[in-house]
């Protein structure tokens, strides 16, 4: 029985081994065929490359469950450099994230890193950092346990919109008369 069950778990790593390596390959698939452009321009292209950043965290949260290494997944990544395509960093953001903040799982991640992507392609506000949204996502996950809802979904957007840093507001100069401007003088 024993045998029977460690070849089930083998078995099981192995494919969430596979799918990361799927999901590296068809991302260096992808980037080979976007050289020429880095950040996507239409709705289904922003949805597209969310796609593959969820799929991506969700791989990486389960390989991380199932014992891999933060290292290993990243062995199995092309080196990133300043050059690199926008999708090709995130993998690595992806996993050193995932391998931080062990406490978050699948659900509650994978939704964060999908909201993060969209608001980052649409050039939306976006939280400072995971460290400023995760007392929030810990709580989302808290009341939802693991479960994958609406409501759940629902929690985490409004964390990350509460933790969101909104650029500040500039205000037309006013010159009133008898007031010197110190960056005037």
């Amino acid at each position: 029985m024993d045998l029977i069950l460690n070849s089930r778990r083998i078995i099981k790593t192995g494919l969430l081994v596979s799918v990361f390596l799927l999901v590296a390959s068809f991302l260096l698939l992808f980037l080979s065929g976007c050289a020429t452009r880095d950040t996507p321009n239409t709705a289904n292209e922003i949805n597209e490359e969310c796609g593959f950043e969820m799929q991506a965290a969700r791989t990486a949260v389960r390989l991380r469950d199932k014992g891999k290494t933060k290292t290993h997944l990243q062995a199995q990544l092309p080196p990133v450099d300043k050059n690199s395509l926008r999708l090709l960093k995130k993998m690595y953001e992806i996993t050193d994230e995932v391998y931080e903040h062990t406490q978050l799982n699948e659900t509650t991640y994978t939704t964060y890193r999908f909201e993060l992507c969209q608001r980052e392609l649409l050039r939306k506000p976006m939280p400072p950092s995971i460290q400023a949204v995760l007392p929030e996502l810990l709580k989302c996950q808290q009341e939802y346990k693991m479960q994958s809802s609406v409501k759940s979904t629902k929690c985490i957007l409004a964390g990350i919109e509460t933790t969101t840093v909104k650029p500040p507001v500039s205000l037309p100069s006013v010159s009133m008369p008898g007031v010197s401007d110190v960056t005037n003088n």
